[in-house]
């Protein structure tokens, strides 16, 4: 195999990226500048505990480890109060957790019994298997010349078959009760009410671009599953019930990884080493900047910091 070295666009001057992936790719461009560029530039401190990043974590590696017979599922709600209990989510998203861990089992049981539907044996199966790969696709005459890495959920090599798995969480709001009114809703606690999640109709664009990477690992042989938990069912996408799993919407997504990576390499040598150069030629949509908190790809950013980042365009 051919040597490949990472483009100096990547790496140059106040750049420093040396792989790629899937789930950076379907971002919007001045989130992917926001998260890899100018936040480590400005020294962004660590963004606050996400209750629906930490859940879906926890639910992930449970699954993942009931399925090759390392966990037991009667132990999910415990070790999941326990887990909860580390972090400060702040008021709502306590109260969120609290929610969820009336259903915790319940997901990871969801994910375990599509793979139950969707395998021969329910044995045989490996998870968070690691890929790096290089690829010769082109656009506008360049190759992305930077490794593409990640984690495959779930992969069994005899069945030749892949999975990929996502969690959607309900919402809390806010609803205080009538004074000396009583309330029998069970999705209640306190002052605040829970709207449970429901199953998806379609994928969503940043998961197909996820498991056509994934597939173009395997080289399309192994037949891909798009898996979303909801509290209100799992739904499972397969090449027969869902174009973009077949082979033709998997090259298709493909071709979109490819297009937006190479996109981004070339605007990063447009800037020639210079963070406040790639900063001009972004677009950024400042209502999403001053109202970060209703953006859930920004929300858990430090306030200071989000006001550092506009006094640093208005320093430009």
């Amino acid at each position: 195999m051919k040597e490949r070295f990472t483009d100096t666009a990547w790496t140059e001057g106040d750049f420093n990226k040396a792989t790629t992936s899937p789930s950076q790719t379907a971002l919007q461009n001045s989130i992917w500048f926001i998260k890899y560029h100018l936040s480590p530039h400005l020294n962004f401190k660590p963004e606050r505990p996400s209750i629906s990043f930490e859940a879906g974590k926890f639910i992930h590696e449970w699954f993942q480890q009931i399925l090759i017979g390392q966990a037991k599922i009667e132990d999910v709600e415990l070790h999941f109060k326990t887990f909860i209990n580390n972090f400060d989510f702040g008021e709502r998203n306590n109260i969120k957790a609290q929610f969820i861990l009336r259903n915790i089992k319940g997901y990871v049981e969801k994910h375990l019994e599509a793979i139950n539907e969707i395998s021969d044996n329910f044995s045989g199966w490996k998870v968070e298997v690691p890929f790096s790969d290089w690829y010769d696709d082109k656009y506008m005459g360049r190759f992305l010349n930077i490794a593409t890495e990640g984690y495959i959920d779930c992969v069994n090599d005899n069945e030749k078959k892949e999975t990929e798995h996502k969690n959607r969480f309900g919402s809390v709001r806010n609803s205080p009760l009538k004074v000396n009114r009583k309330d029998s809703n069970v999705n209640r606690i306190g002052d605040w009410v829970y709207s449970k999640s429901q199953p998806i109709k379609q994928p969503q664009f940043t998961h197909c671009i996820q498991t056509a990477v994934y597939s173009k690992h395997y080289n399309y042989k192994y037949k891909p599953y798009l898996i979303y938990v909801s509290d209100g069912g799992s739904t499972i996408f397969t090449p027969d019930n869902c174009w973009e799993l077949t082979p033709e919407g998997l090259q298709y997504f493909f071709r979109k990884f490819i297009q937006i990576n190479i996109k981004r390499q070339e605007l990063l040598r447009a800037a020639n080493g210079s963070i406040k150069k790639l900063a001009c030629l972004i677009d950024v949509d400042w209502s999403e900047i001053r109202n970060f908190k209703s953006n859930f790809m920004l929300e858990n950013y430090d306030e200071e910091d989000m006001q550092r980042l506009e006094d640093f365009y208005e320093k430009l």
